[in-house]
């Protein structure tokens, strides 16, 4: 079981690379260049909190595009061309199969975070006064944050098309990080369906904002031991149940040529 998983994550991982996904740390490297340049007529500190604003956002965004787009097409792109029926045919089971897709984007996160950390770094260090190993802590939370969002598109490209799971990721993702204004917007409202509606919504969707303590960490305050450990253990909660309920699902799905 596990070589087989070992061989489906290590195969994702170069099915990424030959997408030339890792593009997009060129991408990333040149808005950290161009961020030196506009800014660098401001003082040191504001020139140091800006690119580092600027550069823990762009690494979300990267990750959660190849996420998105590469997660939300990987099952269906195997489906149309017939391979995952061969794949199956083998002593590979369907979650199985899932976990070593979800493992080997995960893999394409790591590299990518990694490659993006060091020019993140590098960037700072060229900048007087700005380099610190704090943010170390939000590039894990930042891991974290895509291993969950990982785990959700796997599982909404399980039962709907590319373009749905592309879509309701997206939606996860934002509401993700807005349950908690909608919570309390929801109590603010008068009506009892209003309070029921917001609180489905706030337990129904991970809280994303345990992992956005960016702003914290550019400022100056580096993350604690107890919410990096706290954030691990939400982000691993959530990942795994949405995989059981993707396998649940799989196992179930009718595929053609079977």
């Amino acid at each position: 079981m596990t070589s087989n998983i070992i061989t489906l994550a290590a195969s994702t991982f170069l099915e990424t690379v030959r997408d030339r996904i890792f593009y997009l740390v060129a991408v990333f490297g040149f808005i950290m260049l161009a961020s030196t340049a506009i800014l660098s007529p401001l003082t040191v500190g504001a020139q140091g909190k800006i690119m580092a604003d600027v550069g823990l956002a762009s690494m979300v965004i990267f990750g959660l595009l190849v996420v998105v787009f590469v997660g939300s097409s990987m099952v269906r792109k195997e489906l149309d061309k017939g391979t995952i029926v061969s794949i199956l045919s083998k002593p590979v089971g369907r979650r199985e199969y899932l976990i070593g897709k979800f493992l080997g984007l995960n893999l394409t996160l790591v590299s990518m975070l990694a490659i993006m950390g060091l020019l993140f770094l590098l960037m700072l260090f060229l900048a007087p006064g700005s380099f610190s190993f704090r943010y170390l802590g939000a590039f894990y939370l930042t891991f974290l944050e895509l291993t969950l969002i990982n785990a959700v598109v796997v599982f909404f490209s399980t039962s709907v098309s590319p373009i749905l799971a592309a879509v309701f990721t997206l939606g996860v993702f934002t509401v993700g990080h807005l349950s908690s204004s909608i919570r309390d917007f929801g109590q603010l409202q008068g009506g009892v369906f209003q309070k029921q509606v917001s609180e489905l919504v706030y337990y129904l969707t991970p809280n994303l904002e345990v992992f956005n303590l960016r702003g914290l960490v550019v400022h100056g305050t580096a993350v604690s031991v107890d919410h990096l450990v706290m954030a691990t253990v939400y982000s691993l909660g959530w990942s795994v149940l949405l995989l059981v309920v993707a396998g649940s699902i799989f196992s179930r799905k009718e595929l053609r040529g079977e």
